[in-house]
């Protein structure tokens, strides 16, 4: 990955715009962050069509086909239009996974939702690690947008405020099994699929927006 796509991945994850090292937030990039339009359709939508679908109907290949279905349209679109053909192969991936842990001998309806837990928590051990050893994702990624690769982990302030707010991120997504796992353990497949959509783009967005406002009134407002 060249230089300026790293950035424009760490600006996308971020929810922000880069500009000559000055970073700010905007709908437009708040929505970015969130994956997009389309990012947000396809967590939302398979979500939805699974709750609602095995509420009326209480069968597993009906709600499990029905979101795997959705999923694989939004896969079909990405290739056809190609906006990330590795994204779409992984998301094919996790969509056939996910329908296989459903749909398989002693398998259950919330068995589709497994991927996910396994995807919160790399991601939060990914950077609860980055915590422990000094080097703060959340710091990584600001500061390579701001042209400090490397200079930024002298200023023990700086690791410290980056620390803590990658540790904020971890707590997002330890939340998220905190509050989804029980409820997948005790086979309440209708508010699993209610919670992954509550605790998706409308809560991640607001962890963006959180981030940005301890940044600004940190770290970003020195060089």
């Amino acid at each position: 990955m060249t230089d300026d796509k790293f950035r424009d991945s760490a600006a996308k994850k971020l929810g922000v715009n880069s500009v000559d090292g000055q970073l700010s937030l905007d709908s437009k990039s708040l929505l970015e962050g969130m994956g997009g339009k389309l990012g947000i359709a396809e967590t939302i939508i398979p979500s939805l069509l699974f709750g609602i679908s095995f509420a009326l109907s209480g069968e597993a290949i009906v709600s499990v086909s029905l979101a795997a279905s959705a999923s694989a349209l939004f896969i079909v679109y990405r290739l056809i239009t190609r906006k990330s053909a590795s994204s779409a192969l992984i998301g094919a991936i996790a969509v056939g996974f996910a329908a296989w842990l459903a749909l398989r001998e002693g398998g259950e309806a919330v068995d589709y939702f497994v991927p996910g837990f396994i995807t919160n928590a790399v991601y939060g051990s990914v950077l609860l690690i980055s915590v422990l050893v000094r080097w703060p994702i959340i710091g990584v990624l600001v500061e390579v947008l701001r042209g400090n690769a490397t200079s930024w982990r002298k200023d023990r302030k700086k690791v410290t405020i980056y620390s803590l707010v990658t540790a904020m991120w971890v707590g997002f997504f330890s939340l998220r099994l905190a509050v989804q796992v029980p409820l997948y353990l005790a086979g309440s497949a209708e508010l699993l699929a209610t919670a992954r959509v509550a605790m998706g783009p409308p809560l991640y967005a607001l962890v963006i927006l959180v981030t940005w406002l301890i940044l600004r009134a940190t770290v970003l407002r020195t060089r």
